[in-house]
């Protein structure tokens, strides 16, 4: 996700000197596997797919984000140091803004007083929530802005009507990633989106990309959550919270996008969720150590 925030010099100053996470390399190491396999989970064997200088970019991106949560390299930087083209690594960034892996806020330009060089915050480390809290971030907000879009434009849509089967696989490569209007089926979800999510979803968003960035925000709003119980466990939330958003919708109660509307339910859910949670936990608490006395 790209947010429109903007750090102030001394914002981002103190970002830089926040104590780090890490205390040695070892450790360093540690959450840049982690950080990684967050990624590599998203993309599934498609991550291996990729150029070597892609996954080297990527494998980057988490080292450096490893010690405080975040990074600010520019893609022009690593592009020239892994031999792809600032393009690329603008692409792959969008992609896993997309699907809730990293918070894009910018620095402020000097010149202008415009957006300047990108900061990515990992969604996945454990800073993450401070950076949020620190920043004011208001994510629900942000989708809004992301997707001014309008949410059903892909039922409207017809895919292009071209036959692909002659082609070469480096034609049919290009046409499968430039032709805009080139469309996925929901055949095509990744094994990772729950079966029961992709169910809810699929009589109302018939393309794999449409449920695939909605399967997104419900990452986010998790990552956002700090839920311990993971993810699949509470699916069934997540499948709510979709019903409940098409129930509004329906009922004309959505002011702005499909998609923000969603997000923001699934913070109040997952919200509620973890209220259970904390006091189950504390009620375990309690009970062993009446057991202790």
């Amino acid at each position: 996700m790209s947010t429109t925030r903007m750090l102030t010099t001394e914002e981002f100053d103190y970002m830089k000197n926040y104590h780090s996470f890490i205390e040695n390399r070892s450790q360093h190491q540690s959450m840049k596997r982690k950080l990684l396999k967050e990624i590599i989970n998203l993309y599934g064997e498609r991550f291996y797919r990729l150029h070597e200088g892609t996954r080297k970019a990527l494998d980057r991106l988490c080292w450096f984000a490893a010690e405080k949560g975040f990074c600010f390299p520019g893609s022009t930087y690593l592009g020239q140091t892994y031999e792809k083209s600032k393009g690329t690594i603008d692409r792959h960034l969008r992609e896993l803004r997309k699907q809730g892996q990293i918070v894009t806020v910018y620095r402020r330009c000097p010149r202008n007083n415009g957006k300047g060089n990108p900061v990515h915050l990992f969604v996945n480390h454990p800073y993450f929530n401070h950076w949020v809290k620190y920043l004011q971030l208001d994510l629900e907000s942000d989708v809004e802005a992301e997707n001014t879009e309008n949410a059903w434009e892909s039922k409207s849509k017809e895919t292009k009507k071209r036959s692909t089967y002659n082609l070469s696989l480096k034609d049919l490569n290009t046409y499968i990633r430039n032709d805009v209007n080139f469309k996925l089926s929901s055949d095509y979800i990744p094994s990772y989106v729950p079966k029961a999510f992709k169910d809810a979803v699929r009589p109302f968003f018939s393309y794999a990309d449409d449920i695939y960035e909605l399967w997104g925000k419900v990452r986010l709003a998790y990552k956002v959550s700090g839920l311990e119980q993971p993810l699949e466990d509470i699916a069934i939330v997540a499948v709510q919270a979709f019903k409940e958003t098409i129930f509004a919708y329906k009922r004309n109660r959505i002011k702005n996008t499909f998609k923000a509307y969603f997000f923001g339910t699934l913070q109040g859910l997952f919200t509620v969720e973890r209220r259970r949670e904390v006091q189950h936990n504390n009620i375990k608490k309690l009970f062993y150590n009446f057991l202790e006395d």
